[in-house]
């Protein structure tokens, strides 16, 4: 399983969202409209299925008013509901700061690929967000799921933009390192074929070794 990617309307979202087997997380991209219309989505996710854990991804798209203007609307009942925020402000200090404020919980993600980073347990913050594809090689990111749990936090194994063969991979990555959390791997919408090996549940055409042009 993979948290799923939602996009579209709310109301279908909210169906959707409902007829989900098993533990309901869900992953919600904001920071790409209003941070008013973010936070009316949310709470609208949240009021209506009761069961529901988001995980957010800002991408750094807020400024500190703004991500303010989210929070506002979003109900304080329903906010220990929101797994975590990725990277709601483009500054370190801004988002740590926003979530101290806010009391919503705030994870890592392009930071982890910064020089400067490192890992330690802060208020506020609850997971870090690794993307093996960036992160360089399977032994940093083994590195950086242990210093994660050393510390408590969640560690997300999640896709940047991969092939239907790469997701798999990282789906084994995710079974190894971290079995108890559903990763972030609902990406394949972007692409118009699968190669090599199909992903459960995608209708997409699959493009056998053969079929692939060959670059080199």
């Amino acid at each position: 399983r993979a948290a799923p990617l939602c996009t579209g309307d709310p109301d279908d979202l909210v169906l959707r969202l409902a007829d989900m087997p098993g533990e309901k997380i869900a992953k919600v991209k904001v920071g790409l409209y209003e941070a008013v219309r973010d936070g009316m989505v949310v709470n609208l996710l949240l009021e209506a299925i009761p069961d529901l854990h988001l995980r957010l991804d800002a991408n750094r798209a807020w400024t500190p008013l703004k991500a303010q203007q989210f929070a506002k609307y979003v109900n304080p009942d329903y906010r220990a509901r929101i797994a975590f925020l990725e990277e709601p402000c483009k500054a370190r200090d801004d988002s740590r700061a926003f979530a101290r404020e806010t009391g919503i919980a705030i994870a890592w993600d392009e930071s982890l690929r910064e020089a400067d980073f490192t890992f330690e347990a802060e208020e506020g913050v609850k997971a870090v967000v690794i993307k093996p594809t960036l992160t360089g090689s399977l032994d940093k990111v083994r590195e950086q799921v242990a210093a994660a749990h050393a510390l408590g936090l969640t560690a997300v194994i999640s896709s940047s933009i991969e092939s239907s063969l790469g997701l798999t991979q990282l789906a084994r990555i995710a079974a190894w390192l971290t079995p108890g959390t559903l990763p972030g791997l609902d990406t394949l919408h972007l692409m118009q074929a699968q190669q090599v090996r199909p992903w459960p549940g995608s209708a997409l055409p699959c493009l056998k070794r053969d079929e692939l042009e060959r670059l080199l």
